[in-house]
């Protein structure tokens, strides 16, 4: 049975929490947030905390949830991977790739399992799309589109500052890479090229157009 712990209790936090409820082999024990204001959300008996380190010593909780604004992952990995919880981490995992090695280094010294909540990868569409390329049904493909236009451009919450790893990039691009490299693997990368502007927004990208180059030929 995963019994778990939410650490960020925003609006993917209680996503998270209204999934758990319809799992059975699953069960919510505890959420954390520093607005007490979002517990209102919480059903009962689930214990409510204001701090990270609270919640990671109910020793009941074998899996922890991190749904913090990006900036705050590194930290909570740490503390979750010291409290000897195994982690689920809201993608991005990290702000740039120095924070990752780090993680796997923290979490693999504390014998922690460690993965990225990347639900897209089992969207219909997308696996409907994967099955086709894959199987080659249409034959030899020569390019594949990912792309999502006018969902929530204008950047909302923390995701409008950059210091908190705010942005549509970081926000809906890394879901829409995911998928690219999930398709079309095993082929690997052999370069990116990438145009990222901001639009609507002063202080974060809202739009990006991203060319892949893979070594079966193929660009994404």
């Amino acid at each position: 049975m995963l019994k778990f712990g939410i650490i960020g209790f925003g609006f993917m936090g209680q996503t998270h929490a209204k999934t758990i409820e319809t799992l059975d082999y699953a069960e919510l024990l505890a959420v954390c947030d520093t607005n007490a204001l979002q517990f209102k959300e919480a059903s009962d008996p689930i214990l409510t905390f204001l701090k990270a380190d609270e919640l990671l010593a109910v020793p009941e909780i074998n899996t922890v949830i991190i749904a913090v604004p990006n900036h705050l992952h590194l930290e909570m990995v740490k503390k979750a991977a010291e409290a000897g919880k195994d982690i689920i981490c809201e993608k991005p995992a990290a702000m740039n790739a120095a924070e990752f090695s780090e993680m796997m280094q923290i979490t693999q010294a504390a014998n922690v399992r460690f993965t990225i909540h990347h639900q897209r990868r089992w969207d219909k569409d997308f696996c409907i799309a994967k099955e086709i390329y894959q199987s080659q049904t249409l034959g030899r493909i020569f390019t594949v589109k990912n792309s999502l236009y006018g969902f929530n451009g204008n950047m909302h919450d923390w995701h409008i500052y950059p210091e908190f790893g705010g942005g549509m990039l970081y926000d809906w691009g890394v879901h829409l890479i995911d998928q690219m490299l999930t398709m079309l693997s095993p082929s690997r990368l052999t370069s990116v090229y990438a145009d990222v502007q901001n639009v609507i927004n002063k202080n974060v990208d809202d739009y990006f157009s991203i060319m892949l180059r893979f070594d079966n030929g193929v660009t994404g």
